[in-house]
C-alpha cells in the first residue's frame, strides 16, 4: 500500500465542512472563501475512497466554459500525485486507478447531463444555474447509488438557492452553513475595508456578507424577522382563533393550504391535494372545528369561490376574499393581495409570530420570506406574483398565502372587525 499525499491543507472552516457534510448540503460562502478548492478536494477524496464499481462524480458550473476556467486547474493540481490517472482535457475529466471518474460539466447544456448516474456532485454558483436542474436531472441521477450533493454559491436574492438554504437549515437530513467574510478571517481586514469603500453597500453585503435580502427587488419580509419568530414565547389565549384558506387544484399545480392563528401564535399549518371542491371544503371544515375557530378567510378567486360558497352554506363564519379586488387603502396598494401581505409584514416588524419548528411551519417561514414587492407606475405597492415566482423556479407559496389571509379583515393581532 502506497501513501499518497495530496497538496491540500484545509483551513479551519474547510475542515469544518469536510467533517460535517451529509448526503445533502448547502454552503453559502463569501467571495474568495475557497469554496471551489474545498469542493474539488471533497470530490477527489470521495472518488478515490469509493469501493463501488466505476464511481462517477461531477462538478457543475453555470457554464461549461466557466467550469473549465474555475475548476479544471484545481482538479488537475490536486490529482497529479495520484499514480496512473488518465487526464482527458477535451472532455474535462480525469479517470482514476480504481475506475472512478470526476468530470466538469456546464448547466448551460442540461440535456448532456441526462441519463447519467452520480455518486456525488457539486453544483457551483447555484443561483446562476437553471432552477429545474436539480429536480429534473441531478436528483434522479443520484437515486440508484444514493449519491450526495453539495450546493455552493453566493446569494443573489430570494431565488432557488435561497429556498434550498432555507430548507437545509431545518431538515435534519441536510447540512447547511454560511460563511461571511467578517467572521471567517480568510480575507485581510484591510482588503475588506478597501472593497467596502469601492463597492456599493448592497454589493458588499451580498458578495462578502452573504446577505440574501439584497436583490434588485424589495424584500418584503426579511429572513431575520422569520428567524426571530421560531419558538418565540407568546401567550394570547384571549384572542380569537382565525383560519386562512388557500385553494389549489391539479390544473394549477398547487396544493390547498390552511393556517390557524390566535394572535401571535400560529397553531396549525398544513397542505393537501384534492380536486373535489366539496372534499376540500370538508377538510377545511374539519380543521376549522378542530381548533375552535371563530372566523375563516378564504381566497375566492377561481376554484376558491365554490369552496367558499359551500362553507358558507354550512353556516360557517367564512369571509370570501378576492385578493385581486380594490384595497381598503387604494391610494397605497395596487390590490387587496398587496394590502394583506403588507399587514403581515407590519405584523412581523412590530412583534411577529410564535412559530413552532415543525416541518410545516418551517415551510411556512420559507414561503413568507420569498416574495418581494415593487411599485406600479402610479406608485402603488404590488407583490410579486405566483407566475413570476414560477419563472424563477420557486414553488407557489400556498401556506404563506393562507397565512396572510388571516389579515384580510382583522386587527393587528387578529381581532375580527
Amino acid at each position: 500500500m502506497k501513501q499518497i499525499i495530496i497538496p491540500y491543507s484545509p483551513r479551519e472552516h474547510q475542515k469544518e465542512i469536510h467533517n460535517s457534510l451529509k448526503r445533502f448540503n448547502v454552503l453559502v460562502c463569501h467571495r474568495r472563501f475557497g469554496k471551489t478548492v474545498t469542493a474539488i478536494n471533497e470530490l477527489l477524496k470521495s472518488c478515490i475512497c469509493n469501493k463501488l464499481e466505476r464511481p462517477r462524480y461531477a462538478y457543475i458550473a453555470p457554464l461549461y466554459k466557466q467550469a473549465k476556467t474555475v475548476a479544471w486547474d484545481y482538479l488537475c493540481h490536486y490529482s497529479y500525485p495520484i499514480p496512473y490517472i488518465k487526464i482527458n482535457q477535451s472532455e474535462l475529466r480525469i479517470d482514476y486507478p480504481n475506475g472512478g471518474r470526476i468530470q466538469l460539466m456546464g448547466a448551460d447544456n442540461p440535456d448532456s447531463l441526462r441519463g447519467i448516474y452520480l455518486d456525488g456532485v457539486v453544483i457551483d454558483e447555484v443561483s446562476q444555474c437553471p432552477a429545474q436542474l436539480y429536480g429534473e436531472i441531478i436528483r434522479p441521477a443520484l437515486t440508484d447509488r444514493k449519491g450526495w450533493v453539495i450546493f455552493i454559491g453566493t446569494p443573489k436574492g430570494h431565488d432557488h438557492f435561497h429556498s434550498l438554504y432555507r430548507h437545509a437549515m431545518y431538515d435534519p437530513a441536510w447540512f447547511s452553513a454560511m460563511y461571511v467574510a467578517s467572521k471567517t478571517g480568510v480575507l485581510d481586514a484591510q482588503e475588506l475595508e478597501q472593497a467596502k469603500a469601492e463597492m456599493s453597500e448592497n454589493e458588499y453585503l451580498q458578495e462578502f456578507e452573504c446577505d440574501f435580502d439584497i436583490s434588485s427587488s424589495f424584500i418584503l419580509i426579511p429572513i431575520a424577522l422569520i428567524e426571530s419568530s421560531y419558538n418565540k414565547v407568546s401567550s394570547e389565549s384571549d384572542m380569537p382563533v382565525i383560519m386562512g384558506m388557500d385553494v389549489g387544484m391539479s390544473l394549477t399545480g398547487d396544493s390547498s393550504a390552511y393556517v390557524v392563528r390566535q394572535g401571535a401564535n400560529v397553531l396549525a399549518a398544513g397542505e393537501f391535494r384534492d380536486d373535489n371542491t366539496i372534499k376540500i371544503a370538508g377538510i377545511f371544515k374539519e380543521k376549522y372545528e378542530q381548533y375552535n375557530c371563530q372566523r375563516g378567510f378564504i381566497d375566492s378567486i377561481g376554484y376558491g369561490a365554490g369552496v367558499a360558497h359551500t362553507l358558507q352554506a354550512w353556516d360557517m363564519a367564512i369571509t370570501a376574499v378576492n385578493v385581486g379586488e380594490r384595497a381598503d387603502k387604494a391610494e397605497q396598494f395596487a390590490n387587496k393581495k398587496a394590502e394583506i401581505w403588507w399587514r403581515a409584514k407590519d405584523f412581523f416588524e412590530e412583534g411577529g409570530c410564535s412559530l413552532p419548528t415543525d416541518k410545516a411551519f418551517k415551510k411556512l417561514g420559507t414561503e413568507l420570506s420569498t416574495p418581494s414587492y415593487d411599485y406600479t407606475t402610479t406608485g402603488k405597492i404590488k407583490i410579486e406574483s405566483k407566475k413570476d415566482l414560477t419563472k424563477q423556479g420557486i414553488p407557489s407559496p400556498n401556506l404563506a398565502d393562507a397565512f396572510v389571509l388571516t389579515f384580510a379583515n382583522a386587527g393587528f393581532f387578529g381581532a375580527v372587525l
